[in-house]
Formats: C-alpha cells, structure tokens, sequence
C-alpha cells in the first residue's frame, strides 16, 4: 500500500468535505487525537469541521510528506506511520466602509499557518493522531 498516496487522498477530501461518513475509507473507528478518548470517524471529522467553520476558506497543502510502512513479524499491509508538514491557508476577507456604493471588490487576504502531525496507520486507516500547531496557529486555538 502506498502510504504516500493514502495519505494525500485523505488530505484532498479534507479539503472537497468532511460531510458524515467521508473520512471512513481512511480513519479508523476508535481514532485517537492527541490525548483525547478514542473517537468515532465522525467524532474525528467534527473537529475538521470546526476547524472549517472558523476560518472562511480553509486548504490544507501537504508541504512535506514522510513515510515508512511498518516491518518485521507484527507490519501487517497497510500498517505505517506518516509525518507531515501542512500548510493551512484561509481568507481574511476585509471590506472597505468608505462608501456604501462601493465599487470595487473587498479585498482577500490570505492568511496562513502551519500544522506538524504525526499519523500511525493500521490496516490502511489512521489509528492515532499527533498534532501540533505552529506559533500562529495556537493563538487561534487559545482564542476559540
């Protein structure tokens, strides 16, 4: 199993949606996140989602990508662990307030900052998620 292209896949339906059920072909019932009690796919993609819905726009670019698939007697297919650098980027939409009877398009300003994360896989899906954001990230954690 390609993990590299699992992993992608993932990221890009991250990125189309996170609707019930989307993320199940590649996130493990039970998953871990950080410290947290095992947690459903849905669970899991709640806090995606969450994430969405604060910030207008939100991609996630997989900057760099590492990884190694399990070996020896207990590496089953499928079983491995990816590291990744994700680039997060969403608008920062800002309207000028001169005029009502503005003419010109607001202005879209992109905002960016980074996630370092840390994936086990079992059989293919994510068993266990290891998060950390970068400076500008955890002040808009500390702020929700």
């Amino acid at each position: 199993m390609d993990l590299a292209q699992l992993y992608t896949s993932y990221i890009a339906q991250i990125n189309a949606g996170c609707e019930q059920g989307a993320l199940s072909k590649f996130v493990n019932d039970g998953v871990v996140h950080n410290d947290s009690a095992p947690m459903s796919v849905d669970e899991y993609a709640q806090i995606i989602i969450d994430s969405q819905a604060s910030f207008p726009g939100l991609h996630f670019d997989v900057e760099t990508l590492v990884t190694e698939s399990a070996k020896g007697e207990k590496g089953r297919a499928g079983d491995g662990t990816v590291a990744a650098r994700i680039k997060l980027s969403y608008n920062s939409d800002t309207v000028n307030s001169n005029s009502s009877l503005q003419t010109t398009p607001p202005q879209t300003n992109k905002e960016v900052f980074y996630e370092h994360v840390f994936y086990q896989l079992e059989g293919g899906k994510i068993s266990r998620v290891w998060s950390l954001l970068d400076g500008a990230g955890q002040k808009w954690k500390e702020g929700r």
